[in-house]
C-alpha cells in the first residue's frame, strides 16, 4: 500500500516449516533466493535474535552483501543463482572458507604485485613447475585501428591499442571473476572495467579501456599544452605538471598516462565499441605524480615501482580474450608503437661465486647457485669466477653484485 509497511514473507530455509521474518529491502521478490541469517548466527558487528519489528515476531534476517561483510553493497538483498540449493549453507555456496594470504612488498619488488609474479617466486622457492596462464593471439576480424604517436617517447616507450566493436557493455561481470578482484580488494564496477583489473591483478599489465565513439583520429603520447586541464574519473579536474604525459586524441585530452582515465572518454552501459590501451610507462615518468595530485590508483602504484616492459601485447590478447568470452565482439589487429631506444636497458652483472660465500657465510656452489637464478627468470653465463647475470625485463632491482 501506499504507507511502504514492511513486507512479511515466509521463508523456506530447507525445514518441515517455513520461518515469518520481516523485511524491508527493497529488493525482496517471491521465489528469490537469498542469505538468510538465522536466529543464533553471527555476522560482523550483529548477533540475530528472535525480535518483534513493528509488533511482527522475525525469526532471523535476509542481508545484503554489507550486512555479510563481502562488500560495501547495501542496496538490497544479496540475490543469489536461480538454482542456489535451499538450505545449503552460504559460506560453502559462495565459496567463503578461502584462505587469504596478505604479501607486504617491498617497493623494489613490483614484479610480485600479480599471481604471476607471486607463482613464479613460490616455484623458485618450492621447485614446483610454474604454470603460466596460455595467452593466444586473437585474430582481427576487422580492419579498423587507430594510429599512435609517441610524441613523448621518454614518457611512454611502448604503446598497444586495439579496437574492438560491438560489445554488449551491460553484460554482468561472470561471478568468478567478480569474487577473484573483489577478494583480491578492487571493487567490481561493470564488466568491461573489471576485465582490465583482472588481467592486472593476474600478470601485472595496467589496463584502459577507452569508449571508442568518444575518440577522433589518432592516439597521442604527449606532454600538456600550458594551463591544459583534465576531468579525471575520481571527479577531480587536475592541471597536469608540464612533465605529466597525457594520453590524447587529435582533439582533446582522454587520460593521465599510467595514472587514472578522463571522465568523458570511459566505458558506460552505452558503450558500443572499446578502443584498448595496454602501455609500458617508465618508473622515472609517473612516480609521484599521482600523489602530488593527492591521491593514488593501482595503475600507478605498479607502474612508479616497474611494469614488464615485454608484456603489453600479452596482457592486450589476454584482455581481448576475456572480453569476447563473455560479451563477444569484433576485434580489429593490435597496433603497437615502440621507442626502442628508450625502453629500458637490462645490463648483465658479474657474480663471483667466492664473493656470495664470503657476504652470505654459506656456500652455495656453483651448481646451486646457476640452478637459483634460472628459476627466477634470469639469464645466466659461467664465468671464470662465477656467474654474468642477466636480469628480465619484469625486474627493475638488479644492478649490482649483492
Amino acid at each position: 500500500g501506499d504507507d511502504q509497511r514492511d513486507l512479511v514473507p515466509r521463508i523456506d530455509v530447507g525445514e518441515a516449516a517455513p520461518l515469518q521474518i520481516v523485511c524491508g529491502a527493497p529488493n525482496v521478490a517471491a521465489g528469490m533466493r537469498v542469505p538468510c541469517a538465522r536466529v543464533g548466527a553471527t555476522l560482523p558487528g550483529i548477533q540475530i535474535k528472535k525480535a518483534k519489528v513493528r509488533g511482527i515476531e522475525s525469526h532471523g534476517m535476509l542481508c545484503s552483501a554489507r550486512e555479510l561483510g563481502l562488500s560495501e553493497d547495501h542496496a538490497g538483498l544479496l540475490p543469489l543463482a536461480a538454482d542456489a540449493i535451499v538450505g545449503e549453507d552460504i559460506r560453502q555456496h559462495l565459496d567463503l572458507d578461502d584462505r587469504k594470504i596478505t604479501i607486504k612488498l617491498t617497493p623494489n619488488r613490483a614484479d610480485c604485485l600479480s599471481l604471476l609474479g607471486v607463482a613464479r617466486e613460490l616455484s623458485a622457492l618450492t621447485g614446483v613447475p610454474l604454470n603460466v596462464p596460455a595467452t593466444n593471439p586473437v585474430a582481427a576480424v576487422i580492419d579498423d585501428q587507430r594510429a599512435i604517436r609517441l610524441d613523448a617517447p621518454a614518457s611512454c616507450s611502448r604503446y598497444c591499442g586495439r579496437i574492438v566493436r560491438g560489445v554488449n557493455a551491460n553484460v554482468p561481470t561472470p561471478e568468478w571473476m567478480k569474487r577473484r578482484i573483489e577478494r583480491s580488494g578492487i571493487r567490481s564496477i561493470s564488466f568491461l572495467v573489471d576485465v582490465t583489473n583482472y588481467v592486472m591483478l593476474e600478470i601485472g599489465q595496467p589496463l584502459h579501456a577507452f569508449d571508442d565513439a568518444e575518440l577522433a583520429g589518432a592516439i597521442h603520447v604527449r606532454l600538456p599544452t600550458p594551463g591544459e586541464k583534465l576531468l579525471l574519473l575520481n571527479e577531480q579536474t587536475v592541471v597536469p605538471g608540464p612533465d605529466t604525459a597525457l594520453i590524447a586524441d587529435d582533439e582533446k585530452p582522454l587520460a593521465m598516462a599510467g595514472i587514472m582515465g578522463g571522465e568523458h572518454s570511459g566505458i558506460s552501459g552505452s558503450t558500443r565499441d572499446l578502443f584498448l590501451e595496454s602501455a609500458f610507462f617508465p618508473p622515472a615518468a609517473i612516480a609521484g605524480k599521482a600523489r602530488a595530485l593527492g591521491f593514488s590508483s593501482d595503475a600507478s602504484h605498479r607502474y612508479e615501482r616497474g611494469v614488464d616492459f615485454e608484456l603489453q601485447r600479452r596482457a592486450i590478447e589476454r584482455a581481448t580474450q576475456l572480453i569476447l568470452e563473455s560479451c563477444g565482439g569484433r576485434p580489429g589487429p593490435v597496433i603497437e608503437a615502440v621507442a626502442l631506444e628508450h625502453l629500458p636497458q637490462r645490463r648483465p652483472v658479474s657474480l663471483r661465486t667466492a664473493r656470495a660465500a664470503r657476504v652470505l657465510g654459506i656456500t652455495l656452489g656453483d651448481e646451486r647457485i646457476e640452478a637459483m637464478l634460472k628459476s627466477l627468470g634470469l639469464q645466466v653465463e659461467r664465468a671464470a669466477d662465477g656467474f654474468r647475470v642477466t636480469p628480465p625485463s619484469f625486474r627493475f632491482d638488479i644492478e649490482i653484485e649483492e
